[in-house]
């Protein structure tokens, strides 16, 4: 069996393979959570939340005891699930972790779904319990829990009252209890009845439900086995053992309910401290840090290894730039020869590079920590990586220039994570690095479709999901009879280097009415590179006789959505355009627009490939708008359907 899509059966586990972690011997989280309990790190902090409150490994550890023991009082049975809609904190690890001790699996819910999104997923995963976070998740989930009737309860964190006058007045509703009733709930379930479910679970048994983000139709749930959980954890950490160099300090603000952010926050602190003897302490941001406030807690924090999707390594690099721009004299001369030197020695520190490392290169990288990276909390940082989508050369350039080499990881939820991660001492900007120890990648090259060289990424190793619960026939179609899953990603593996590169998605590839083939993210990130004014661009082409393109551009943004006002580098391009709809009508943004994509016209390798025209459209792509996912990915389908009379107007 390669692969299951019931939630009580047991996946097979190979330990075939070269490389010795493929060898090794499988566990559980709860196995390894135990072991940290229990380790001489048992009374080091292992958890601060935003308000700075502290919890050491052992109370953390009791805390998940306390929380699966009240799960276990209000239901839950082995291989059910308890589903989590809020955002990060201790008291949501404590909900992953106490529903795996209790013999469930914790499913988790992005924060921007709707109730109808909620509801697909309590229903797909059988949640027995849901834990929200705050009044205005608990007012989802009162909307739709007449709908779920196997639903027995809803625990609500962060805020200490709710209303709830419905519930109060039918009690066959499922019943709402605060974070600190909850907790007391389990007070009668005995150590015994918990231990007995934690030792009854097994390697191959199901830990954890990813919920893919829909980019087209609903989701589907990624089980992750307690070996995909603990085996990728490690490989990751072994494929760069500068994680473990010293002590680990995380920053939690990246979605829980993805894969990424459960990897880098849940299991690969646990095993650092298990595995690799070395302290792990998760720090949490609050839950306003993509508005502004996470550069607060990175500063308060001072993680070793930091985590962001391209948009939060943007928007850093923006408003470093902006800061910059006042800066002048001989502080501004100091800067900018630093600079220089720091962008010779990234240059020189990639694979292939031509150039050797300059004088003063070390000087200058230590300068700029003191100064550059001390301002966003980077200073100790020893692995910064990004991934989730594609970043801009540009990005990565500018943080080279500040001595900070950023590190791109490429995976999937479907392979717990990563699969390819670029290292320290081997790397190249615009491609993902090598396999992680233990894992096989190949390239499925189809005739008309891939370029020569290029093919679709396939992967194989442990670290490869069970299944989609419920869903045999996608199953099938993501993972073959030989185990290989296919990512739906074209690459390219350089042979000489090995490092391996993404040159599009099969399901994004635009077919032109004249039958041509394109990949259009290498071609908007062309554009992008040509025009760092505007925010995001989507080309347009399926089935069209030409190409054109949406644009939106960097608005200041106002709660869930946008002002009119641009900021940043829109603010740029004619600083007497301040507004979106001004820029829309203004010539000089036409012309910059048009520019860029001349200049990548030029580079079009056929007629077929070039864009003929764009529109600006009136709000920039967002996560609450829904043309984003929570990992910041772009729903093609629902920006064609959403902007159907715009793209219309371009034909």
């Amino acid at each position: 069996m390669k692969y299951t899509v019931t939630a009580d059966a047991e996946a097979e586990i190979s330990l075939e393979g070269e490389h010795e972690h493929a060898k090794a011997t499988p566990r559980t989280v709860v196995e390894v959570f135990k072991a940290a309990a229990e380790s001489k790190l048992a009374d080091t902090t292992a958890l601060v939340s935003c308000t700075g409150e502290k919890h050491t490994v052992k109370e953390y550890y009791n805390s998940c005891r306390d929380a699966a023991k009240s799960f276990i009082h209000l239901g839950l049975e082995r291989f059910e699930s308890v589903c989590i809609l809020g955002f990060n904190s201790p008291e949501w690890l404590m909900s992953n972790n106490g529903a795996i001790l209790a013999g469930g699996f914790a499913a988790g819910i992005y924060t921007t779904n709707e109730p109808p999104a909620c509801e697909f997923i309590i229903q797909d995963s059988s949640a027995r319990v849901v834990v929200v976070d705050g009044q205005k998740q608990l007012d989802k989930l009162i909307a739709i829990r007449k709908r779920l009737p196997k639903l027995k309860a809803i625990v609500m964190y962060r805020d200490e009252t709710f209303s709830d006058p419905e519930g109060e007045k039918d009690s066959s509703l499922a019943k709402v209890y605060t974070w600190k009733d909850f907790m007391k709930l389990g007070a009668s379930v005995s150590d015994k009845v918990l231990e007995a479910r934690m030792n009854a679970q097994k390697p191959g048994h199901c830990c954890t439900l990813i919920y893919t983000s829909g980019t087209t139709g609903n989701p589907k749930g990624v089980m992750i086995s307690h070996d995909n959980a603990v085996w990728t954890a490690k490989a990751n950490i072994l494929h760069n053992p500068t994680i473990t160099a010293g002590p680990l300090r995380v920053v939690s603000y990246l979605p829980l309910s993805h894969i990424a952010a459960q990897i880098v926050d849940i299991h690969s602190p646990l095993i650092c401290m298990v595995d690799f003897e070395r302290s792990a302490s998760v720090h949490f941001a609050r839950p306003d840090a993509l508005k502004g406030t996470l550069k607060e807690t990175l500063i308060e924090a001072r993680p070793t290894v930091f985590f962001a999707v391209p948009r939060v390594w943007e928007k850093f690099a923006e408003a470093m730039q902006a800061a910059g721009k006042n800066v002048t004299g001989l502080k501004k001369t100091i800067s900018t020869f630093m600079k220089g030197k720091c962008s010779v020695e990234y240059e020189a520190s990639q694979i292939g590079a031509t150039t050797g490392h300059p004088f003063l290169g070390g000087f200058a990288k230590s300068f700029m920590r003191k100064k550059a990276h001390s301002r966003i909390g980077l200073d100790q940082a020893r692995v910064c990586l990004t991934g989730a989508a594609p970043i801009m050369k540009h990005t990565l350039d500018y943080f080279g220039s500040i001595g900070i080499h950023i590190l791109e990881v490429y995976g999937m939820s479907e392979n717990t994570g990563p699969q390819n991660v670029c290292k320290p001492d081997y790397f190249k900007a615009g491609t993902c690095g090598l396999t992680i120890p233990g894992t096989e990648v190949k390239l499925d090259h189809v005739k008309g479709r891939d370029k020569e060289g290029e093919g679709e990424i396939c992967f194989r190793g442990r670290h490869i999901m069970m299944g989609y619960l419920n869903n045999m026939a996608k199953t099938q179609e993501s993972i073959d009879q030989d185990g290989w899953l296919h990512s739906g990603d074209v690459g390219y593996i350089d042979p000489k280097t090995n490092l391996l590169s993404i040159t599009g998605r099969i399901k994004e590839l635009i077919i032109t009415a004249g039958g041509e083939n394109i990949a259009p993210v290498p071609v908007e990130d062309a554009i992008k590179s040509f025009c760092p004014a505007i925010s995001n661009i989507m080309m347009i082409g399926d089935k069209r006789k030409y190409n054109t393109a949406l644009i939106t551009l960097r608005q200041v943004p106002d709660g869930e959505g946008f002002t009119e006002k641009l900021f940043g580098t829109s603010l740029e391009v004619n600083p007497s355009v301040t507004t979106v709809k001004e820029a829309q009508k203004d010539s000089k943004w036409a012309a910059y627009i048009q520019e860029g994509i001349d200049k990548y016209n030029k580079t079009a390798v056929s007629n077929a490939q070039r864009i003929q025209k764009f529109k600006i459209l009136d709000t920039d792509f967002s996560v609450p708008g829904g043309e984003l996912t929570g990992t910041q990915k772009l729903k093609r389908n629902v920006v064609t359907e959403k902007y159907a009379s715009v793209i219309e107007s371009m034909y």
